[in-house]
């Protein structure tokens, strides 16, 4: 995961997700982080700005959503 992320600007392209028209896992569907995309790569991000902030990175959103879902497992321990 790039902890890189927190340092940088969330001024990226927001992304319009629809969760409901991929198999996404419950954290995913329950939390619904924004979605920005920079370049090649897409970034999830939930709790911004907070000590509480979940990423996730990937090269196609559902990538991202994907490794923000593990990012969540880690940090709240489930």
């Amino acid at each position: 995961m790039n902890y890189n992320m927190k340092h940088t600007s969330l001024d990226k392209e927001k992304v319009q997700v629809d969760f409901t028209s991929m198999n996404l896992p419950a954290p995913v569907l329950n939390f619904r982080p924004d979605v920005y995309t920079d370049g090649d790569m897409y970034y999830c991000v939930l709790g911004a700005g907070t000590d509480q902030s979940v990423f996730g990175e990937g090269n196609t959103i559902e990538a991202a959503l994907l490794d923000w879902e593990k990012a969540y497992h880690e940090r709240s321990g489930k």
